[in-house]
């Protein structure tokens, strides 16, 4: 049987996730590669507005006041007008980037993509400063007017661009396009319940838990305690992501979910103590039950690692929890596991 949250998941080459502070990304597990920002597409059920009229794509910290005819698309990270085939789309870069950025935007560097620039100028906005690049681009032998923002706000920088095409350049004039992007803004954050609508799948049981971060585009780390980190080894964790891939016959879907396991950085002396394969919903899952320490504390742990195979991608489940506790918070890891359905 098919599982249908594998099925829909479209892997991307790169994936995510870290165990803990200070790792190592040669591990071939997605909880061995590190926290790597990538773009990500997912429906939210609300989207996050402001009194001012300001409205965030969802997972984005850019927000501004959408031109009348343009709605939230979380697919591109921004806002359109399907009808017409205009679009604003954001996009968060590191802080120290804005000056090389704001210099290589030349008008030979644009022509080289198309466009050809017919003003520069630059703007104020509440939350920092920017430059505005406005003019005609062609590709594809498609005619669109084409606006870039690059902003520098308080620990990132923005770039928005915003692209209508010449059949819809009288409904949307260089002056709509431009109060528009005057009013890009910044928040300090996304909220952890926004991040969790973004997953491409459910935590239908938490157990008690709380979802403590999200990394996009699908880990999910699940902690109950008082402390919101990875290094906080007197309070459970669970962490949750789906990797692209893996292997089909039984021997071989053994001997990679324990490279998996060893794989895991921020972990030493992993002694696995018992491992088998379940089912659930007719699915394959692997599971190893394991002793370790934590590799910066020297904590002694117990851990276990479920891995759900599907036709294309795979879940990881990790969970460990201190010793003297493992036998309360197991049956809550479980909960969890199976509570795991797609959207």
């Amino acid at each position: 049987m098919r599982d249908p949250m594998l099925h829909r998941y479209q892997p991307r080459p790169t994936h995510i996730l870290a165990h803990r502070r200070g790792t190592s990304a040669r591990a071939r597990s997605p909880l061995a590669l590190g926290f790597l920002a990538v773009l990500w597409a997912a429906v939210l059920g609300g989207v996050p507005s402001y009194a001012d009229g300001v409205v965030f794509p969802p997972g984005s910290r850019i927000g501004l006041v959408p031109p009348n005819g343009f709605t939230v698309n979380p697919a591109i990270r921004g806002f359109d007008d399907k009808v017409n085939e205009a679009a604003f789309l954001t996009f968060e870069l590191p802080a120290e980037v804005y000056a090389k950025l704001e210099q290589s935007m030349t008008p030979a560097t644009l022509k080289q993509q198309g466009m050809t620039l017919e003003k520069r100028e630059e703007l104020s906005l509440k939350a920092g400063k920017a430059v505005l690049l406005t003019g005609p681009q062609e590709a594809e032998n498609v005619k669109i007017r084409k606006w870039i923002l690059i902003a520098g706000l308080p620990d990132l920088t923005a770039l928005v661009t915003v692209q209508v095409p010449d059949a819809a350049k009288n409904i949307y004039p260089d002056g709509t396009i431009r109060a528009a992007l005057e009013t890009v803004t910044l928040r300090t954050s996304v909220p952890v319940s926004e991040q969790v609508g973004l997953l491409p799948y459910r935590l239908d049981d938490l157990a008690g838990f709380r979802v403590m971060k999200v990394i996009p585009p699908s880990l999910a780390v699940l902690t109950d305690g008082p402390q919101d980190t990875m290094d906080a080894v007197n309070q459970p964790h669970l962490l949750v992501t789906i990797g692209p891939g893996g292997p089909t016959d039984l021997p071989s879907r053994q001997n990679f979910s324990r490279n998996l396991l060893f794989g895991i950085a921020g972990f030493s002396d992993v002694k696995p103590t018992n491992a088998e394969m379940l089912r659930l919903n007719g699915q394959q899952i692997y599971e190893i039950l394991a002793d370790a320490k934590d590799a910066k504390a020297g904590a002694d742990l117990k851990v276990v690692q479920w891995i759900r195979f599907g036709a294309s991608a795979y879940i990881q489940i990790v969970a460990m929890a201190p010793q003297g506790a493992w036998t309360q918070d197991f049956p809550r890891f479980r909960a969890v596991r199976d509570g795991i359905s797609p959207k």
